[in-house]
């Protein structure tokens, strides 16, 4: 019996009987081809003979705007079959935004490689996001660099110092533009910062330091605000020749995904940011992996925020095998949010509250909340949402008001307490960071985890940073996250945390190479123990400016089998933020290989100490 394939019911039956069968199969194949969406999509050769764009993106053209030409072809790719979007290699220009937030976003797509063949991606600017991915599935972003045609910071030369009046003034360094001209999106509000360095490192004893906005005359004026490292004993220790790095902090990140799930971001340079450099909010089950952010070529800086960070983290997500130096915060972060806060304990009922929402935090009904107390930092079990008014809408209004209805009445609530997710797969369950390595930090922690539950560090090489090398943190009241709990701290490298460059913030982020601690809402530490299961064993310490390990406000840990050597190398760095009384106190603690202070069940045996 003969089978035809792709038979044309109208044509002569006599010549296709004529034809052999695997003829049929391959006309019948051609057809399918010719009326199919092709998997693959060059858009430096595809665009116009597929009639998406009347003309391709040729790379290494300055003056086409490549913005208009991607933006044409995701459009096609969420009609079509395509599965990998890919360019010649070469560079690539983002002249103008999509809109008055953002160069590019990747909306709602499902099972798509953007592979850019080790191209570099030049934004105009840094302060709008660039490649924005929004609620994605199964997207992996990878092979680029990013740099900027205009990068957030430039540099001067120090020509003298007025400690009494904080000004420096300086002069131009040839290839950089005047600080005074250095200009932003009228949308996006900056803060200015200085850092003086000496021999390409951050001068020993200073931070980055404020400026006021208004710059004129060569002349930098420092924002009086009682920090240490802005007083005239340590701006005399300012040279003639030094070198000012003046950058603009603000803006959005040039990579961000927000939503979505299975997000992968790999074999990527960024080359800084006004802000932070890679930033995933709110998924799930995603990975960056081999990606560098760095100074570029003959800069000092990268990033003006933190390197990657993963914002209300979600189930098993991964940093692995990256690199970040040069950032002026954190290098690596992951954090569980609060999401809405208690303005007022007016309660309708016993069952409702009004909150205040944090930014766009998404809690739809059914979703478990518990709640933190801003004073004692404990987490409060506390209800299911059972419905909210107004209704939930993704995304909601940001930081609006809502009234939610719970399943059961509601603990008795501070105000100003904060209301976080319950479930441990929304504050990071499985998740990790390991197998990194950090530069120098001029300003910043290594590692920061913050509210997060079931995560480990762990492999990590974490060079010198001015706030601790991997710290667990809950603060309360300046960027609210809960307590911490479940986390595995181990075989990690931490060398030169805590100096000599001051740690340039609160001196309660800045206590030993390792450390946990909460603060409450008055910028204390918290009197009681409200993280839990916290496990520091198997690290290597080496060159700590302070304690070795410091661990505050843990209720049932371990630090065990862990090398400290060389701690306390930097006793005399300054102390900011905390009571003469507790200064005292934490003097005595930077002596010390190990320090613990209002924990319980806290188990500290086997390290090996070497002062």
């Amino acid at each position: 019996m003969t089978v035809f394939i792709g038979i044309n019911l109208f044509a002569p039956m006599r010549y296709l009987l004529a034809l052999p069968l695997f003829l049929l199969v391959a006309l019948s194949t051609q057809a399918q081809q010719k009326s199919s969406k092709p998997i693959n999509l060059n858009l430096s050769r595809d665009l116009v003979k597929l009639g998406i764009a009347s003309k391709n993106l040729a790379p290494n053209d300055p003056s086409l705007d490549a913005r208009p030409l991607f933006q044409a072809a995701l459009q096609y790719v969420k009609n079509a079959q395509t599965q990998r979007l890919t360019v010649d290699p070469g560079a690539y220009y983002f002249l103008t935004p999509e809109n008055s937030t953002t160069y590019l976003t990747l909306s709602a797509i499902t099972n798509l490689t953007v592979d850019l063949a080790g191209s570099t991606i030049y934004f105009a600017n840094s302060f709008l996001q660039g490649f924005s991915l929004s609620n994605c599935r199964h997207v992996l972003l990878t092979n680029f660099q990013i740099d900027f045609l205009n990068p957030p910071y430039t540099y001067v030369r120090l020509a003298s110092v007025d400690p009494s009046r904080r000004t420096l003034t300086y002069t131009a360094l040839p290839g950089w533009p005047d600080p005074a001209t250095l200009t932003t999106p009228s949308s996006i509000s900056t803060v200015i910062w200085a850092a003086v360095f000496r021999n390409n490192r951050i001068v020993a004893g200073t931070s980055r330091m404020q400026v006021s906005q208004s710059i004129a005359d060569n002349v930098l004026s420092l924002v009086q605000d009682d920090t240490p490292w802005t007083q005239a004993s340590t701006l005399l220790s300012l040279h003639p020749g030094d070198t000012i790095v003046v950058t603009q902090r603000g803006g959005s990140p040039p990579v961000i995904a927000t939503g979505g799930d299975s997000i992968g971001i790999s074999n990527a340079t960024i080359f800084g940011s006004g802000a932070i450099a890679l930033l995933l909010n709110s998924v799930s089950d995603s990975i960056v992996e081999r990606v560098q952010v760095m100074p570029r070529k003959g800069s000092l800086i990268s990033s003006n925020a933190d390197g990657i960070h993963f914002v209300s983290v979600g189930s098993n997500n991964h940093i692995r095998n990256c690199y970040v130096t040069g950032t002026l915060d954190d290098a690596f972060a992951m954090d569980s949010r609060d999401v809405a806060s208690v303005p007022a304990v007016t309660q309708p009922g016993a069952n409702q509250l009004q909150v205040s929402r944090t930014e766009y935090m998404h809690f739809p009904d059914g979703t478990s909340v518990n709640f933190v107390d801003p004073n004692s930092a404990n987490e409060i079990s506390g209800a299911t949402i059972v419905s909210q008014d107004p209704a939930d809408t993704n995304p909601p209004i940001r930081n609006g008001m809502v009234t939610l209805k719970f399943d059961k009445p509601l603990p008795a609530l501070a105000s100003g307490a904060g209301m976080v997710f319950a479930s441990q797969n929304l504050r990071g369950a499985g998740s990790s960071i390991e197998n990194n390595f950090v530069g120098e930090i001029p300003f910043g922690r290594g590692i920061w985890i913050g509210g997060a539950q079931g995560i480990a560090v762990q492999g990590n090489n974490i060079g010198p940073t001015s706030n601790g090398g991997i710290v667990v943190f809950e603060d309360t009241k300046s960027y609210p996250v809960p307590p911490a709990g479940n986390i595995d701290i181990q075989f990690n490298i931490v060398y030169g945390s805590l100096g000599p460059m001051a740690s340039g913030s609160g001196t309660q982020i800045a206590l030993g190479g390792i450390m946990v601690d909460s603060i409450n809402f008055t910028g204390r530490f918290a009197t009681s123990s409200p993280n839990t299961n916290i496990s520091i064993h198997d690290n290597w310490i080496n060159g700590s400016g302070r304690c070795g390990i410091w661990v505050g406000q843990l209720d049932t840990g371990t630090i065990r089998d862990n090398a400290i050597i060389h701690y306390g190398q930097y006793p005399n760095l300054p102390l900011f933020g905390v009571s003469n009384e507790v200064g005292l106190q934490l003097r005595q603690d930077f002596t010390q290989p190990v320090a613990v202070h209002n924990s319980e069940n806290v188990l500290v045996f086997n390290n090996a100490i070497s002062r």
